[in-house]
């Protein structure tokens, strides 16, 4: 987890990411999205059927939002480059070992 987030950081100061619901319909290609696991269905909804992003939905809003030093982030849109494509090996580690952690208790 802290890998993940360490990676985040360093792609929200290398300009790799932005943050938003509202800007999401700016972003075409090679993108995707973590989005905070407490949005309200319908945004979640909205977000997979209108949007053709892998959406990975992790932390609260709150988590997102101290990640980078914010008050509160529901969507942050990841650009795929090379940074983007590591967080997005982290964050499915991440999410398998958190399924592997539920499963056994």
């Amino acid at each position: 987890m802290r890998r993940l987030v360490s990676l985040l950081q360093l792609a929200y100061r290398a300009g790799s990411l932005n943050f938003g619901y509202d800007t999401l319909k700016k972003f075409k290609g090679n993108y995707f999205i973590l989005a905070a696991g407490d949005l309200s269905e319908r945004t979640k909804r909205d977000i997979l059927s209108k949007y053709n992003f892998k959406t990975y939905f992790l932390f609260s809003k709150e988590r997102l939002g101290s990640i980078f030093g914010k008050n509160s982030i529901g969507v942050v849109i990841i650009k795929r480059d090379n940074l983007g494509i590591e967080i997005e090996r982290t964050l499915e580690q991440t999410l398998k070992e958190a399924k592997c952690l539920e499963t056994s208790q």
